[in-house]
């Protein structure tokens, strides 16, 4: 999800840009690196401009080999791909290619330190290979980026430094690796331009900074910034008497498009800002007094490797006279504006670096008293099915590990991944199944009535998915409102007619709907309170969009049906949290909420339907009494009750890889039938591949032609058992079995046998 800082820049360049972007109307936009900093706003610019502005959107390609780069940090689309590509290997692109931007390099005196070689080839082979693709698809512009630090340490004679001067560099220094590319990049540029006509510019940028940098990334603004809130020593490499200039992200960009869609090609232009140049000690002056935290002061240290001890750069600051004159270019952003809003974004990208990766805390009750119940291992994104163009390469995978509160009694995961990770493209649909449908359409009806609902009501849905169950109370005359963090399920939503928000559940979302539609009666989670990391942030925005007598209805997974049918494969990294009603009541009880009634749904395996109010307009139901004095009875606030569960589930795994060994040993053939998320956890745990299960049918032609991360297992439509028939469908979606059953009688007459391994083994 692009922070709301990023969002404001790229709408702020879009207009700075103005007729400009008529250019990229129906045509085709290659940009290396672009999952890199100054990469991922060149590709959010053009990602913007199909939605808002362009008649005809543009096809956008972006590549990136990912050693600096974040995987996941583009959200692809209809008009966008993301290829992972080594640029230093010859480039294939199918189809015609009109605008390349050649961003790709490891810029970072850190980063090009760790991979030398790398960053050489980058800049040499690659600019050649991005060269040759200009030729061969004869390109409309080919901007390279290339760097300040050609200029190497410059004369004090040349500051501020014109395109003309020559440089001072070193071709053995310590910064060679980055410098010497660069360089041969930039006589490259001109050789192919000269020879072949390519219509090349060449973009010199100087010491750009803003939101979207790595929180890594070691040079001068961003580690400044990160020090200062996080309360520690600001290091300044030196003396910090060295000068730099210093150019706001949204400044340099505008000026990279600006220079793309000029007529002036073999031309370069420095970019940057020559408003203030100033002493890398009074930056971080500046720095500690806009963040104000007085453990923050400023400190002197010797850099980290001689790129910077050794050859740091005494001064640097751009001759802007020529973008200025020939291009049109203005910086507009000043250095403390510019400073504000980076911090802004860099304190919202810490607060959320603290809620991912391993976590050492009960996200409930703060008890770090979390003991481990069973470790599936290293596990890949289970709705991360991989398209055809992602087979090449290896797919991420976390530690997919489960945690007992021995204080509240909640199990959780010990490691979080990003949410932007996991939701931002999703294959999951609830109307897929006729389960799901009658299953929300009772919802809509038993809710409406105990409640009350009426047309003056609003129902907001968290997570709403297609938008199945608004829809069906949107048929009662009860306005509805979904919010929904994967753009492609929004947009299915809104074609069903649900005005859906897309993005999480926050404090701008709440306020958008707060003011134009008024507070809710009733706000439902369903299947998705558990895949929420910040809770309690969600609760607090519950209680602001509530209306005092309003009710929170959310469905979870039963941990109690989880323990005792053995359904580990409910456990996967968007289920962050494994409720129960003890661990409930304890939670809504600290955000002063309560629960006043509990029912126990058939979903998923086994799951709770939980009623919570602000305060004590409905009296409490014997329903959750009933349900906590059941779940202490089968141990659920007792660590022991999980080591069983854990011994059980070794045992479940050897039976398993029994059967899947005595099929195979009988020279049948199984396939599977469901890519639900819980197959991707099953598959990858019992270690069942594509030489175990020749493919799985799945009804979601979302899913169709994708295949199962980690264990490699392509999904299907089932056309061909009308050609070969197995002699087993391994049900991976069990708790559908009976619907599967049912709509597949005519093969199940034929011969094939359904196995459904919970949530008791059963061959049918």
């Amino acid at each position: 999800m692009v922070s709301r800082i990023i969002q404001e820049d790229i709408r702020t360049i879009a207009q700075d840009l103005g007729s400009l972007t008529a250019a990229f109307n129906n045509t085709a936009v290659l940009i290396t690196g672009g999952a890199g900093f100054l990469g991922k706003y060149l590709v959010l610019i053009l990602q913007y401009l199909n939605k808002f502005v362009l008649e005809k959107p543009c096809r956008i390609i972006v590549l990136d080999n990912f050693i600096t780069g974040l995987k996941g940090i583009i959200e692809e689309d209809e008009n966008t791909s993301v290829i992972e590509q080594d640029i230093s290997k010859p480039v294939n692109i199918e189809g015609g290619v009109d605008f390349i931007f050649h961003a790709a390099s490891i810029a970072a005196p850190l980063f090009y330190s760790k991979f030398p070689l790398e960053t050489i080839d980058v800049g040499f082979l690659g600019t050649k290979n991005l060269l040759e693709l200009a030729r061969v698809k004869n390109v409309k512009s080919f901007l390279f980026f290339s760097t300040s630090e050609v200029y190497g340490n410059p004369d004090s004679k040349f500051i501020p430094t014109p395109e003309t001067y020559n440089g001072n560099v070193s071709c053995i220094g310590p910064r060679a690796a980055y410098d010497e590319p660069k360089r041969i990049g930039e006589t490259l540029c001109m050789t192919y331009s000269l020879n072949f006509g390519i219509p090349v510019k060449i973009v010199r940028p100087f010491n750009i900074y803003g939101p979207g940098m790595r929180l890594d990334d070691g040079r001068g603004a961003i580690n400044f910034v990160v020090a200062a809130l996080k309360g520690e020593k600001i290091p300044v490499y030196g003396d910090g008497r060295n000068t730099r200039t210093w150019c706001y992200v949204t400044d340099a960009i505008t000026g990279f498009f600006q220079v793309l869609l000029s007529k002036y090609n073999r031309e370069v232009f420095n970019i940057g800002s020559d408003e203030q140049e100033i002493e890398m000690r009074h930056l971080a002056e500046i720095v500690s007094g806009l963040v104000k935290n007085e453990n923050s002061v400023v400190h002197q240290v010797v850099g980290p490797n001689e790129a910077y001890s050794k050859a740091d750069v005494s001064r640097r600051c751009p001759d802007l006279t020529k973008i200025r004159t020939v291009i049109g270019y203005f910086p507009k952003v000043g250095l403390v504006k510019g400073l504000q809003r980076f911090i802004r974004w860099t304190e919202e990208a810490l607060k959320e670096q603290e809620n991912y990766g391993f976590q050492k805390k009960c996200r409930i009750c703060g008890s770090d008293s979390l003991r481990n119940v069973i470790s599936l291992g290293n596990t890949p994104l289970a709705n991360a099915l991989l398209s055809e163009n992602e087979l090449h390469r290896k797919e991420e995978s976390f530690p997919l590990e489960l945690m007992f509160c021995e204080k509240c009694f909640l199990c959780q995961l010990s490691y979080v991944v990003a949410p932007e990770k996991m939701f931002s493209n999703y294959l999951y649909v609830s109307s897929t199944t006729e389960t799901f449908r009658r299953h929300f359409s009772e919802m809509a009806d038993s809710v409406s009535g105990f409640l009350g609902l009426n047309d003056k009501s609003l129902v907001v849905d968290i997570g709403s998915n297609d938008g199945f169950l608004l829809k069906k109370f949107k048929e009662k005359r009860i306005r509805v409102v979904g919010v929904e963090p994967a753009s492609n399920i929004c947009e299915i939503s809104r074609s069903n007619g649900v005005e859906t928000f897309c993005g999480f559940f926050n404090d701008d979302i709440v306020n958008s709907i707060c003011s134009l539609q008024g507070k809710a009666d009733v706000i439902t989670a369903n299947n998705v309170f558990a895949h929420i990391g910040n809770i309690k942030e969600v609760a607090r925005n519950v209680k602001n969009l509530l209306k005092d007598n309003g009710v929170l209805i959310i469905e979870v997974q039963y941990l109690l049906d989880t323990v005792l049918r053995l359904s580990f494969d409910n456990i996967y990294h968007e289920h962050l949290s494994y409720f129960c009603v003890l661990s409930l009541q304890e939670f809504f009880k600290r955000q002063d909420m309560n629960v006043f009634m509990v029912e126990h749904v058939d979903t998923h395996g086994g799951s709770l339907r939980v009623f919570v109010q602000k305060a004590g307009f409905y009296p409490q139901h014997s329903s959750v009494d009933e349900f906590i004095m059941k779940e202490r009875h089968a141990g659920l606030d007792k660590f022991s009750t999980f080591e069983e569960f854990a011994r059980k589930l070794m045992e479940m795994k050897r039976h398993v890889k029994g059967f899947f060994d005595a099929v195979k040993n009988d020279g049948k053939k199984i396939v599977g039938y469901g890519a639900p998320a819980k197959a991707t956890t099953f598959l990858n745990f019992y270690g069942i591949t594509n030489d175990d299960i020749a493919y799985i049918v799945e009804d979601n032609p979302l899913k169709h032609g994708k295949t199962v991360p980690g264990v490699r297992i392509p999904v299907r439509n089932k056309e061909s058992w009308k050609s070969e028939l197995p002699e087993y469908a391994f049900v991976l979606a069990w708790n559908f079995a009976d619907e599967i059953i049912r709509n597949n009688e005519e093969y199940r007459s034929k011969g094939l046998q359904f196995v459904i391994p919970a949530p008791e083994w059963r061959i049918v």
